[in-house]
């Protein structure tokens, strides 16, 4: 478990997970998560300029990387929400 302690573990899975949500599609909920471990990454990697209380175990660091990814989905999900049928009347293919 001593690998989430380097930040480097966490902006690797930053990458991964955002180039996952590129790849497959899946309306913004991987890049939710990659936004929280590159945060979480930096927190880590900051920690001696700005030392943070969640950055010293393990544990601390997985919960606030999850919450702080799912503080941000609920808003990215909304802000690129799609308008629902029939409320979209500036498309220009329609005839």
């Amino acid at each position: 478990m001593n690998l989430l302690l380097s930040y480097e573990v966490w902006f690797i899975a930053a990458l991964l997970l955002v180039a996952l949500d590129v790849v497959l599609g899946l309306d913004f909920i991987l890049l939710s998560f990659g936004i929280g471990a590159a945060v979480t990454g930096s927190s880590l990697l900051l920690k001696d300029a700005l030392p943070m209380p969640f950055t010293g175990s393990w544990e601390a660091l997985l919960t606030f990387f999850a919450v702080f990814s799912l503080l941000i989905l609920v808003p990215l999900r909304r802000w690129t929400k799609k308008p629902a049928a029939g409320q979209d009347d500036t498309d220009i293919n329609k005839y």
